[in-house]
């Protein structure tokens, strides 16, 4: 089925898939990390910045080639940064030293944007009272990408070696690009703004608009303890008393996939109950996650419990900020989702730095306070920016 016959329904679960597994590249060096530093003779703080380099390309080309989503065909972008993505995958296989691999992990993280240029689509699409559900449904993709695609590194890393895993995700995108490029439809730009001015246009857009900004500073401190936790897991796990491998530390993506559905659901309790009250929920869910996990040093079960809840927190606070965010101004979408994704991972990025400092320096427990304060201080955000007006309650 084209897209130009398939079902509205239809060209969003697509969207869903293609989104997960583009975005399994940024993702699938977590739980190997491990190996990567063994291979390469390199220290915990050094080999974490492999996944903060992709994490922060990621953030740079949220920054720099979403916006032109709103310009240009978002079709034609999407085949592009496919393209590239099998280009620097195949780079990272091949990097004959930790700089090598680091600059082509980042490289990976720029060109890897593409799930967050299916979303505005998806918002587009949509009529006002489906869209938090059809954001929820690629965002949904999107997550099960990133835990369903860390099971599978973590197992091809184990048997394979971490190389494989980078040859893994290359020849993944062969397919994907010809799946892209026969489902999705022509984009529609928004703006004839050049691409200089439409970069200007993103600082008042975020200046002039409370609820972007609030979104954007929850989400990515959410983010922050989202990869704080996930980047950690699989020293947690090699170095604790389990003296478990990277093919577990990737199949605790399979229990964080049924947080992962919570994206779904959230937006539909978005639209249903409004954007800040599921925001504010999730806030306190990730921060409760925090407190189980401080026994996953011990504890299976709390570790378990803990994933399932961090993911359920992360991923509906995920789907209702960007909703928020989207309702402000439907023609400048790309734009806002490239302020609001920045930032998250931008979060993201400082939480994966940071948080390798902090498990090298002082152990889990130092990541398990990490979360804690960052989940607190989302909180006072949260609060803080309550609307005075009824019509900010959106």
């Amino acid at each position: 089925m084209t897209s130009e016959n398939a079902p509205p329904r239809g060209k969003i679960i697509m969207m869903a898939v293609i989104a997960g597994a583009v975005v399994t590249n940024i993702y699938c060096t977590q739980p190997v990390l491990p190996l990567i530093a063994s291979d390469m003779g390199v220290a915990v703080s050094t080999v974490n910045l492999v996944a903060g380099a992709a994490l922060l390309g990621f953030a740079t080309g949220l920054a720099f080639l979403l916006p032109m989503g709103d310009r240009f065909d978002r079709r034609k972008l999407v085949l592009g940064q496919i393209a590239l993505a099998f280009c620097f995958a195949l780079a990272a296989a091949f990097a004959p030293s930790i700089w090598a691999l680091i600059g082509a992990s980042f490289g990976l993280g720029v060109v890897c944007c593409v799930p967050q240029q299916l979303v505005p689509f998806a918002a587009v699409m949509s009529q006002p009272h489906e869209r938090g559900r059809n954001v929820g449904t690629v965002v949904s993709g999107i997550m099960l990408g990133i835990l369903l695609g860390r099971t599978i590194s973590g197992v091809v890393g184990e048997a394979y070696g971490w190389r494989a895993v980078y040859a893994m995700e290359a020849a993944f995108m062969i397919p994907v690009w010809f799946i892209a490029a026969r489902l999705l439809p022509p984009g529609v730009p928004s703006t004839n703004l050049s691409y200089p001015r439409l970069l200007a246009s993103l600082w008042p857009l975020m200046r002039d608009n409370s609820p972007i900004r609030q979104s954007m500073m929850v989400q990515a401190l959410l983010w922050a303890c989202f990869n704080a936790f996930w980047v950690n897991l699989a020293g947690l796990l090699a170095n604790g008393p389990w003296q478990l491998g990277s093919a577990w530390a990737g199949g605790f993506g399979i229990i964080g996939a049924v947080g992962a559905f919570a994206a779904s659901y959230g937006g539909r309790a978005a639209d249903k109950l409004g954007c800040r009250k599921v925001i504010g929920a999730s806030v306190g869910i990730v921060t409760l996650a925090f407190l189980l996990l401080a026994g996953a040093q011990t504890s299976l079960i709390l570790l378990v419990l803990g994933v399932v809840v961090l993911d359920i927190g992360v991923q509906a606070g995920l789907v209702a900020n960007q909703t928020r965010a989207f309702a402000v101004d439907p023609k400048a979408q790309g734009r806002i989702n490239s302020l609001y994704m920045t930032a998250t991972f931008v979060g993201g990025a400082v939480g994966a730095t940071v948080s390798g400092w902090l498990m090298a320096q002082f152990g889990w427990v130092g990541i398990v306070e990490f979360g804690v304060v960052l989940g607190v201080v989302a909180g006072v955000i949260h609060w803080l920016g309550a609307p005075r007006r009824i019509q900010e309650l959106a």
